[in-house]
């Protein structure tokens, strides 16, 4: 099987470019043609104007003080939130609420069995 180790060039000198690393940094769109430099920046244009609507948009909502008002149904302490999460309560307390009256009866029938038995073999063992 034949190894391409040495495929680069004559030495190991041929496999290293020189470059400079902040290259990218000082001139980020060296390596493309005219059409990507185009594209590039028709793009920075509809982000700069999507940008400037949005800004827009905000500053004409803090000029007619409407910026803090919200939908109080999308908010998470709006009503719908509230609703939701007082149902949730409910059923948790419902649920111990169940739990606790099911211990209760547990404890009460162990405790009449407790009679029963005491009854049962109490008299057994009196001789009855």
């Amino acid at each position: 099987m034949p190894s391409f180790q040495h495929s680069a060039g004559a030495g190991k000198a041929a496999k290293f470019v020189a470059a400079n690393p902040l290259g990218p940094m000082a001139d980020p769109f060296a390596g493309l043609d005219d059409d990507a430099q185009e594209y590039q920046k028709e793009m920075s244009e509809n982000i700069n104007r999507r940008m400037q609507k949005g800004m827009d948009e905000l500053a004409a909502k803090h000029a007619r003080g409407t910026q803090t008002l919200d939908n109080p149904d999308r908010a998470p302490t709006g009503s719908a939130y509230k609703e939701h999460y007082a149902h949730q309560r409910r059923q948790e307390q419902s649920a111990r609420t169940r739990v606790e009256t099911d211990q209760v009866e547990e404890a009460a029938r162990q405790v009449a069995l407790r009679e029963e038995a005491q009854i049962v073999f109490g008299a057994a063992a009196d001789g009855g």
